[in-house]
């Protein structure tokens, strides 16, 4: 009895931690940038050099913000029960909300360009943002979003959760990101 008593505690407890936000122990390892937040008001000591798919794409990395998967495991993680591909399966993501990422690197309130690792790019407006709070995930169904496949980070929206995302199509859906600029779209704080 007192084991099952200790398993079921033990079950609760990490729901519990799970429950409050943090990100999974085995994310904080120390490893390279693997998101470069552009035009940042909050830059790094040591920026990228703008060199490799950040010069092929016209990323500036001289007042660049730096992430490494330490860094963003250090933020609030929040999970995210959806379809990827739409109309597909139901799949658990985990990650920092990007308002948080974007906060850190002094965005906050901003419109951002997304980029990819194939050059796709996807912009996305602050106040749809800060309405929806989507996701960096660097998770789905508990196993780390590979570089190659759909990591190192995809933004993902709460279309499970939100009716108002019922349709949304995969358009602002991206994955392999590696790097954010600032938008063009209205931000929120110039409306």
């Amino acid at each position: 009895m007192t084991t099952i008593r200790n398993a079921l505690l033990a079950a609760l407890a990490a729901f519990w931690l799970a429950a409050c936000g943090g990100p999974p122990a085995d994310v904080e390892i120390d490893g390279p940038v693997i998101l470069t937040v552009a035009g940042a008001g909050l830059p790094s000591e040591e920026p990228p050099a703008y060199e490799g798919l950040y010069a092929a794409y016209g990323i500036e990395t001289g007042q660049a913000r730096a992430f490494t998967r330490r860094d963003l495991a250090s933020l609030r993680w929040r999970q995210i029960r959806t379809d990827f591909p739409a109309g597909g399966a139901q799949r658990v993501f985990e990650g920092p909300r990007l308002s948080d990422v974007l906060g850190e690197a002094g965005l906050a309130d901003r419109a951002v360009v997304l980029t990819a690792f194939d050059g796709y790019q996807a912009e996305v407006e602050a106040d749809l943002i800060a309405r929806h709070e989507p996701i960096l995930a660097l998770r789905a169904d508990g196993e780390p979003l590979a570089t190659g496949g759909l990591g190192p980070l995809m933004l993902v929206w709460p279309r499970g959760e939100r009716g108002a995302l019922a349709g949304m199509s995969d358009d602002l859906w991206p994955w392999g990101i590696f790097a954010i600029s600032p938008g063009e779209a209205p931000d929120a704080a110039q409306e």
